[in-house]
């Protein structure tokens, strides 16, 4: 039997065992907010079963405001009104320092992942799993695949008729900008009043455009309902993540038992918390562990919504566009993947998409991908995507089978020190 013949079928193996772990896992604990006592349990459960697999199998805590991610959309509903109130009253400048104030919350909190105002949510306390297989000699390189197990809040534009999605969010944020231009304009308008170049708007054209942002207010507060406050079983985005670290920790723990340590590469299986609250586990530990990755060979494999085989690619770019991946890493996966007859390809992350775990380990230096599998953009998710129904069946085996036989491959790379930094 041919060598890639072997490889799918231990890959098959693994990725039936890591479906096999998300069902029994949702089965027991249901969806899992971050600091919810499901999260926990979750978080207990994956640390008790990697304590048979790794070297050292570590629990993690830190705090984070959950609320805050996604709360600069009701502060966004808020400050509309107040905001339309003054303009009503001719006195653009508050509404446009008000209006700006939005406008920056925004951009720093859901843009670029800032945690500029968490401190005003509550605070709850979060839980990282990771697990470390030590090779038999010197460590050269080290292979970090990570996950996160906290379910997303369901997406309730998601649910009730999604076709309506990016008419939803365009027109309601859109009315905000055009609101904070109207304040602009008027604002100038009254500073250089009689100037050579006055910007103010005729009255009766300031007038209409009040009546507009008037009349455009219910789509602006339909965005208050945005999120849900129930969560998703968070199958394939992202438990079937954390199972699969599970299963390579398994895998790597057998091999060693058989008598096929790796020699000179370290394993690090990580299953982060609160990535649906701006991803606040990787940050923590990142941030906690730079020291420990300083001056290394480290690379972040990391995995997010494999959902379907046909679909699978490479992020070299994240948060929006605003943290640089690692190309290299991304073309050295994908040659990976054609050499064992699978499809995938790399490209950079949609604006307005978010982000994943691995921007904060680039953040530290890293080198770091994340693997996903499914459509990704603002027009086409999968249709499962931050909904109730993001359930085991809603993930292609294959895609997990095609994931787990990639890094092992790309360990296999590292060991014979074919993937230098």
């Amino acid at each position: 039997m041919g060598k890639v013949k072997m490889e799918k079928l231990q890959g098959s193996r693994l990725a039936r065992q890591a479906l096999e772990r998300t069902v029994t896992l949702i089965d027991r604990f249901g969806s899992r907010l971050v600091g919810s006592d499901a999260c926990r349990h979750t978080a207990d459960a994956l640390h008790a079963e990697l304590a048979n697999y790794a070297d050292k199998a570590v629990k993690e805590s830190f705090w984070l405001h959950p609320g805050a991610f996604l709360g600069w959309i009701r502060i966004l509903v808020v400050l509309y009104p107040i905001s339309l109130v003054f303009l009503w009253m001719d006195l653009p400048l508050i509404s446009l320092l008000l209006t700006s104030a939005g406008i920056l919350v925004m951009v720093l909190e859901f843009f670029l992942y800032k945690e500029i105002i968490d401190p005003i949510y509550p605070k709850a306390e979060g839980v990282n799993v990771y697990g470390t297989i030590e090779p038999e000699g010197d460590v050269r390189h080290t292979f970090l695949f990570s996950g996160h197990h906290d379910s997303a809040r369901v997406f309730n534009f998601f649910t009730n008729k999604p076709s309506l999605y990016i008419f939803r969010i365009g027109f309601g944020l859109g009315l905000y900008f055009v609101q904070l231009a109207v304040a602009l304009a008027r604002t100038v308008g009254a500073i250089v009043e009689g100037g050579l170049f006055t910007i103010s708007l005729p009255p009766l054209f300031y007038l209409i455009a009040l009546i507009i942002l008037t009349l455009g207010f219910p789509l602006v507060a339909h965005l208050w309902f945005f999120a849900s406050k129930e969560g998703t079983p968070g199958a394939g985005d992202n438990l079937i993540a954390s199972s699969m670290a599970l299963e390579l920790a398994r895998y790597l723990s057998l091999q060693k038992q058989n008598g096929h340590p790796l020699k000179h590469t370290r394993v690090i299986v990580a299953s982060f918390d609160g990535e649906e609250a701006g991803l606040r586990g990787s940050r923590a530990f990142f941030t906690k562990h730079a020291p420990d990755f300083a001056d290394q060979s480290v690379w972040n494999f990391n995995v997010d919504c494999p959902y379907d085989a046909k679909d699978l690619f490479f992020l070299t770019s994240d948060i929006n566009g605003s943290v640089k991946l690692s190309q290299r890493m991304a073309t050295e996966c994908v040659n990976i993947s054609h050499s064992m007859g699978y499809d995938a390809f790399s490209q950079p992350i949609a604006f307005l998409t978010g982000g994943t775990d691995a921007a904060e380990a680039a953040k530290v230096g890293l080198e770091a991908v994340t693997l996903m599998a499914m459509p990704w953009g603002n027009k086409g998710r999968n249709s499962v995507y931050h909904t109730p129904n993001d359930l085991p069946d809603a993930i292609d085996v294959l895609a997990v089978e095609e994931t787990l036989s990639i890094a092992i491959k790309f360990i296999e790379r590292l060991e014979a020190d074919e993937i230098i930094l």
